[in-house]
């Protein structure tokens, strides 16, 4: 007997609901593993952009500051040379100066002599200069001195050299008005053979001092300090009575 196959079974709404079920948690699983992963991509690339945009700026900011470093480093660098040269410059200065500074090994002496000379060249009768030779001589040697012009020969041991001496009455005259003591020079010129040997004596305000220093322009000295101390002492001793 032959057996006939039996129909198949018509799914029973239950079967139907679990199917429908299972589908949607299928469903559900792969839409939430799909949004994870949109999830994951979204921020990797918020990540790359994030980066680039650091790294770009950070880029920007190096390509910036660096010439600015560089141009403060540079500056910095420049001002540092410059006040290293500037203080060089004021050292070379100085000891120009203190090389024209001839110092006194009596004091005392020196400021009474040079008290006295001062008063005698400032007092003393005015003359005219004996042609233009002479005035050109005034001007380039004497500056101020109101055609007060001492001059007288002195014998320092070895014969009579000529000497020139004047005060810079010009400068002083404010000084003079206020009665005050500042502002006083004299200048004088000793000729020793063709060398004409250029000194000034001058009152120092703050030491309440007078000084002797070579004349600004000289390069060499004709003689030692020690010996140009002395002849300037004994030049303003000798004005005192060849000045009038």
């Amino acid at each position: 007997m032959t057996e006939t196959p039996e129909d198949p079974q018509k799914p029973t709404l239950m079967d139907r609901g679990k199917k429908a079920m299972e589908t949607a948690d299928r469903a559900a699983t792969v839409a939430e593993s799909a949004n994870n992963a949109f999830g994951a991509i979204k921020w990797a690339a918020i990540a790359i952009v994030t980066l680039t945009f650091v790294g770009g700026a950070y880029g920007i900011y190096k390509a910036v500051s660096a010439p600015a470093k560089a141009a403060a480093d540079a500056a910095g660098a420049v001002t540092e040379s410059v006040k290293s040269g500037a203080g060089k410059i004021k050292d070379s200065s100085a000891e120009v100066i203190n090389r024209l500074d001839i110092p006194s090994s009596n004091q005392s002496v020196l400021n009474a002599a040079a008290e006295a000379a001062f008063d005698a060249l400032t007092t003393m009768e005015a003359s005219e200069p004996d042609g233009m030779k002479e005035r050109l001589y005034r001007r380039t040697n004497f500056g101020g001195h109101e055609n007060r012009i001492c001059k007288f020969d002195a014998d320092f041991g070895a014969g009579y050299i000529p000497i020139a001496l004047a005060a810079d009455n010009e400068a002083y005259a404010t000084a003079k008005a206020l009665g005050s003591k500042d502002d006083r020079l004299i200048r004088m010129i000793i000729t020793a053979g063709e060398d004409d040997i250029a000194l000034r004596t001058e009152w120092n305000s703050e030491a309440q001092i007078w000084v002797i220093r070579w004349k600004a322009t000289t390069l060499k000295k004709e003689m030692s300090d020690a010996l140009a101390e002395q002849r300037v002492i004994d030049v303003l001793g000798a004005a005192r009575e060849n000045c009038k």
